[in-house]
């Protein structure tokens, strides 16, 4: 079997069909809508999140089961169903539409798997085990998530807000460059996982060389 490509995708607004109304499908719609994808549901019965999620308007249901041309416009498409035969058709639409096609727990029938993420604001860690053993993979996210917890996307939140005003005081690539290693490997991190802010925009002056004032709002 081939190596895996890892990318991140850009869901925003992008059709993303899913097939099925179980607990499988119930776990695959969180990241697919914090990615801001339109998820269009199709299963003849739902469980009672996916019912409210409907319910609410934060995807779109079609109440009855998969029938050929429902990819029709998609982006990617995701089959969690537990018969054989609809997610064989479904894998057939998307490869004629040359779709991005994810059959759960079905690693032949997949053009992309879906990797366990730990998130951290803008922090994303993506763990795969190329479908061999997903529950690996949960196990290496758990663990990490004891190590990197929320300071981690308090440091993001700074980093992002230090970018313009250090390429403004400090034109040259290389220095920089300098800069943010040694930004990263100081105690700026420790500092906010004491919650001490004050002390972390002190730290990071005075390695940038400038004042630095974060309004995060």
């Amino acid at each position: 079997m081939p190596e895996y490509y890892p990318i991140y995708l850009q869901l925003e607004k992008r059709l993303c069909v899913v097939i099925g109304g179980g607990k499988i499908a119930e776990g695959k719609l969180p990241e697919l809508l914090a990615a801001g994808a339109a998820v269009r549901l199709i299963a003849p019965s739902l469980t009672g999140k996916l019912r409210a999620l409907a319910e609410n308007g934060e995807i779109t249901y079609i109440p009855r089961s998969y029938r050929p041309g429902d990819l029709e416009g998609a982006f990617m498409v995701i089959s969690a169903t537990d018969q054989a035969e609809i997610n064989q058709q479904v894998w057939q639409e998307a490869q004629s539409r040359q779709q991005l096609v994810n059959v759960v727990d079905d690693t032949p029938h997949c053009n992309f798997i879906a990797p366990s993420i730990l998130r951290q604001g803008d922090l994303a860690i993506a763990i795969s085990t190329a479908g061999n053993a997903p529950a690996l993979a949960v196990r290496l996210r758990e663990r990490l998530e004891r190590e990197i917890g929320p300071h981690y996307a308090h440091f993001l939140r700074l980093a992002g807000r230090l970018r313009a005003p250090l390429a403004e005081h400090i034109s040259d690539f290389e220095t920089r460059k300098a800069i943010w290693y040694r930004l990263v490997d100081s105690d700026v991190l420790a500092l906010l996982e004491q919650g001490d802010e004050t002390s972390a925009l002190q730290r990071i002056s005075e390695i940038a060389g400038f004042q630095f004032q974060a309004d995060l709002g």
